[in-house]
C-alpha cells in the first residue's frame, strides 16, 4: 500500500513510521542518528520520476515513530528494517544509508536469513564500520577512543570538528534547523543508549560477506572520516566502487543532490 506517515508494527510493538512512493524497483532509504525519512526528499523526487519505488522510514525515537525506552540498540534498528523490508514483501531492493543508517543496514545483513534474497545493491553515505579508533584501526571518527567514548556519547566535548564541513547550501538549510533547534527536535538524552551502542558496534567483518554491488559515497570534507578508511570500505566489499564528492561533507546526497542524483541513478541502472 503506497502512501505517506504509514504505519508498521514491529515484533516488539514499536509502531514504524513510513513513507511509500512511486512505482518500480523499490529504493530504500536509511537515514542517520537524529535524522529522519524526510532527509531523502531529493533522492524521493529524482528517483519516482525516473520510475522507481522510494520507501522512506523514521527509526524508533526518531522523527514520527514511537520512541519506547526498549531497543535503543543497532541490532534492534537492524531487525526493524528488515520487518519493513519482509511486511512489504519487496525485492531487488536498493539499499541506501547515511551515515548509522550504513550500520542499521550492516546490522540487517548481520541478522537476516533472508537478506540477500532481497537486497540486490547497497549503498553506503559517510559511514566507517567501526567509529571507536583504537590500536591499528584508526578510521573511525576522528578523535573517538575507547577513553573518551562515553564523554562524545554525552557531548562533554565536540567531536563534530565543524570546522572541516562546508557551509550548508541555502536548498538544505530547511532540512537543517540552525544551532540548538535541530538537537531540540530530537530527544538526545533518551537515546543516548542507542548512540554509544552505534559508537562501540564493529561491523567490519560483515563487509567481506556483502556478495551485491556496493557503493560507497563521501564527501571530500568529510568531518568525521579519512578518505583512506573509505577507501578501505570500498577495496574490503567484494563488488564496492567508491565515489568522492568534492563540495560536500558528511551529506553529498544533500548538498551536491543532483550530482548525487546523477551517479546514484547510474549505479542503480547497472546493477
Amino acid at each position: 500500500m503506497s502512501g505517506a506517515n504509514l504505519p508498521l508494527k514491529t515484533s516488539d510493538g514499536v509502531i514504524i513510521r513510513y513513507d511509500d512512493e512511486g512505482e518500480g524497483r523499490p529504493v530504500v532509504f536509511a537515514s542517520g542518528f537524529a535524522d529522519q525519512g524526510s532527509s531523502w526528499v531529493f533522492q524521493r523526487d529524482a528517483l519516482v520520476e525516473a520510475g522507481y519505488r522510494v520507501i522512506r522510514f523514521d527509526h524508533r525515537m526518531h522523527g514520527r515513530s514511537d520512541s519506547p525506552s526498549h531497543g535503543q540498540r543497532m541490532s534492534r534498528l537492524g531487525l526493524d528494517l528488515g520487518e519493513l523490508i519482509t511486511t512489504l514483501n519487496v525485492e531487488d531492493v536498493v539499499l541506501v544509508g547515511h551515515s548509522m543508517g550504513v550500520s542499521v543496514s550492516l546490522a540487517y545483513f548481520s541478522t537476516a536469513a533472508d537478506a540477500w534474497d532481497r537486497v540486490t545493491a547497497f549503498v553506503a553515505i559517510d559511514q566507517s564500520p567501526k567509529i571507536v579508533n583504537e590500536g591499528d584501526w584508526q578510521w573511525g571518527v576522528r578523535g573517538i577512543t575507547g577513553e573518551n567514548l562515553y564523554d562524545a556519547a554525552d557531548f562533554r566535548f565536540d567531536w563534530s570538528n565543524a570546522d572541516r564541513e562546508p557551509a550548508v547550501p541555502d536548498h538544505v538549510k530547511p532540512l537543517r534547523p540552525a544551532g540548538d533547534e535541530w538537537w531540540e527536535q530530537f530527544p538526545v538524552a533518551r537515546a543516548r543508549p542507542l548512540l554509544i551502542d552505534h559508537f562501540v558496534a564493529d561491523w567490519r567483518d560483515v563487509l567481506p560477506r556483502i556478495p551485491v554491488p556496493t557503493w560507497i559515497v563521501t564527501g571530500r570534507h568529510s568531518p568525521y572520516y579519512e578518505l583512506e578508511g573509505m577507501r578501505w570500505f570500498a577495496d574490503t566489499v567484494p563488488h564496492g566502487s567508491l565515489a568522492v564528492f568534492e563540495h560536500s561533507g558528511h551529506e553529498p546526497h544533500l548538498n551536491e543532490y543532483q550530482a548525487f542524483n546523477a551517479q546514484l541513478l547510474d549505479f542503480i541502472g547497472q546493477h
